[in-house]
């Protein structure tokens, strides 16, 4: 996903999480929440010795870590992520399922100018925000606190081993999921070291 960044007023996305796509519906709300760029549509993390990257598509994300597939319209994912076999079944604001041996629960609540996402992710207890300014939370094993530089998100990310550097980008077809696909994509691709 390669440049997501959150736009309260517009999505000028063009980047990438986390698995969700095209198929599925996108409110009017949540279109406000998420800016992207008119990079490749691939997710994209690097900094402090790591890189992570997704070609995200309306039928699932695909990488190096990742090879998910979105099916019945975004209310099922499949496949693997960081090594762990995923089953997750999403309705209504909520996905439940399996990641590798734990669950994930997640839940996403949407307002006028953020997402809020809230559950268990790797098996940790996980509260983050975003919005078209900032990414804040923790997401599974990770802490993060990301400001929006222009087409990505650029700031502090903590696995356990320190902190470091991180920039952040998702792809404009992000923007073809509903806030609940962008919060397991988010989960799935920020979560672990």
């Amino acid at each position: 996903m390669s440049s997501v960044r959150f736009s309260l007023h517009h999505w000028v996305l063009a980047s990438v999480v986390i698995l969700a796509a095209a198929c599925a519906t996108t409110s009017s709300t949540s279109t406000e929440k998420i800016h992207a760029s008119a990079e490749p549509q691939r997710f994209s993390m690097v900094g402090s010795g790591l890189q992570t990257t997704a070609l995200i598509t309306k039928d699932g994300a695909q990488g190096p870590d990742v090879n998910v597939g979105r099916f019945d319209n975004g209310g099922t994912f499949r496949g693997t992520v960081a090594r762990g076999t995923l089953q997750i079944n999403v309705s209504g604001n909520r996905a439940t399922g399996q990641w590798g041996n734990v669950p994930l629960n997640l839940e996403v609540e949407e307002t006028a100018d953020q997402l809020k996402m809230n559950g268990l992710i790797a098996g940790r207890p996980s509260t983050w925000t975003a919005s078209a300014n900032a990414v804040q939370g923790n997401i599974g094993f990770c802490s993060y606190d990301l400001a929006r530089q222009g087409d990505s998100y650029v700031g502090t990310r903590s696995c356990g081993r320190g902190i470091g550097q991180v920039t952040v980008s998702f792809p404009t077809s992000i923007h073809e999921w509903e806030p609940i696909n962008i919060g397991l994509l988010m989960a799935l691709l920020m979560a672990t070291p």
